[in-house]
């Protein structure tokens, strides 16, 4: 159980980087809108919003390159995702197999048949909650 307790931390290792960075690329974007705007106001000089400009494109190409390789790792957890769900089916046929066949006690089948529910629930959240994400920053 420690190693599976380990895995799920690991698993939605994903979330919070995800969520920082895509706020912190919010923010920038809005600095540089903010920025922009100000100079079409005349409200800074041409110098001053050069600079400035520049180290918000810089920041925010970081940002967008962190962005891009945490999008691949997330979508390489969704293939990882998607073969779990199709081993918790395979597993799960066979014990119902087994239990038809009278191969396993009620307990057990009953202790495995939860165990099995609740891994597939907990891979198919997980992969939603990713493809949410994913959806997230598709949609900027």
């Amino acid at each position: 159980m420690k190693v599976m307790r380990r895995e799920v931390v690991n698993e939605n290792s994903w979330k919070q980087p995800f969520e920082s960075i895509y706020r912190e690329l919010e923010v920038a974007n809005r600095k540089k809108n903010s920025l922009d705007d100000l100079l079409a106001r005349n409200r800074v000089s041409k110098p001053t919003y050069e600079y400035l400009s520049r180290n918000l494109d810089e920041e925010i190409s970081k940002l967008e390159a962190h962005l891009k390789s945490l999008t691949k790792s997330m979508s390489k957890r969704i293939n990882e995702l998607q073969k779990q769900i199709k081993l918790f089916e395979v597993f799960f046929a066979n014990l119902e197999l087994l239990h038809i066949g009278f191969e396993v006690d009620e307990e057990t089948y009953a202790r495995q048949r939860e165990i099995m529910i609740r891994g597939m629930v907990a891979s198919k959240k997980e992969m939603e909650e990713i493809e949410d994400a994913l959806k997230k920053i598709s949609g900027k």
